[in-house]
């Protein structure tokens, strides 16, 4: 991987398919088939998933909802949520793989219009 300026953002050293983007906000982990619910904080974020920080450990393949919180630029909470599955973890640090991807044509897109705004505005820096 070639360090340019326009490579701010994306872990050095990985291959990856689609750059991930490194933010700080707040995350809900809400569990598929349960009532269970834990709070974590987002590490980066890529068309294809999420990285996130939470103090629990997630099982793997389980499906969970992820819920976005963000403030607008008027102040307002903006929340969002989408769907994934657990892939990885290592310690606190969990990968969820959004299904579908916010990709082109997904249905996830209209569920996450803030967070499709924020990959869109990095993806033209690069």
């Amino acid at each position: 991987m070639e360090l340019t300026p326009k490579s701010v953002g994306t872990v050095v050293g990985e291959r990856r398919r689609t750059p991930r983007y490194h933010l700080l906000t707040r995350v809900d982990i809400l569990v598929a088939g349960s009532g269970d619910a834990y709070w974590g904080s987002m590490r980066n974020l890529s068309r294809s998933g999420v990285a996130v920080t939470v103090q629990h450990h997630l099982k793997t393949h389980q499906r969970v909802t992820v819920r976005f919180h963000h403030q607008s630029l008027d102040g307002r909470e903006v929340v969002e949520d989408l769907v994934a599955t657990e892939i990885w973890q290592c310690g606190d640090n969990a990968g969820l793989e959004f299904d579908p991807p916010l990709t082109a044509d997904s249905p996830a897109l209209q569920k996450a219009r803030y967070l499709v705004a924020h990959l869109v505005e990095k993806e033209a820096e690069r």
